[in-house]
């Protein structure tokens, strides 16, 4: 009987553990490349645990929304901004979405092409945005911010993109902030 019990017990442990190693091992085989996921400064001290707010879906997404909405303009900073703007709506309890894809698909917000190319360009891009947002959501300063958390609307021209902090009027964004990305 006692042999019974443990083996139950055993097989009990076996069970709930298999979701949890199931995800990690999920996750090794689905890593990604360290520049999408490596932050900026990791923290100082093992005792502070860095958080991933983002997936690889998130940086494919965000890479085919900069494609549709800016992929004729030449400006990275320009670019990276419309992925700030998803980001910033994301963090905002003014807005409805609670991943990164929920943001993007909200009807009549984005122009979103699930057909987009995936350009390594984009990709690139995407990446880098996402993992200054998670430093940022981590509480690290500096992160090379390209839009203040306040903008939540653009429009653009084909040319250049114009960031808003209100639906209609409000300010522009005038690009203030120092660029990671231009000279």
């Amino acid at each position: 009987m006692r042999t019974v019990l443990l083996g139950l017990i055993a097989g009990v442990m076996v069970l709930t553990a298999m979701p949890a190693c199931a995800r990690i091992c999920y996750e090794k085989a689905s890593a990604r490349p360290a520049a999408l996921t490596e932050p900026a400064d990791k923290p100082e001290s093992p005792e502070e645990e860095y958080v991933t707010y983002y997936t690889r879906a998130d940086v494919e997404m965000l890479a085919k929304l900069m494609w549709s909405e800016a992929g004729g303009i030449g400006s990275e900073t320009e670019r990276a901004c419309v992925a700030w703007t998803v980001l910033n709506r994301l963090d905002s309890p003014d807005f409805e979405g609670e991943t990164v894809a929920e943001v993007v698909t909200a009807p009549g917000q984005f122009y979103y092409l699930e057909r987009a190319p995936l350009e390594e360009e984009f990709l690139a891009l995407a990446g880098d945005v996402l993992r200054r947002w998670n430093d940022e959501k981590n509480g690290l300063d500096s992160t090379g911010r390209v839009l203040p958390a306040g903008y939540f609307w653009f429009a653009g021209d084909g040319k250049h993109n114009y960031f808003r902090d209100a639906y209609r009027g409000g300010d522009r964004w005038d690009y203030s902030l120092d660029s990671p990305y231009e000279t």
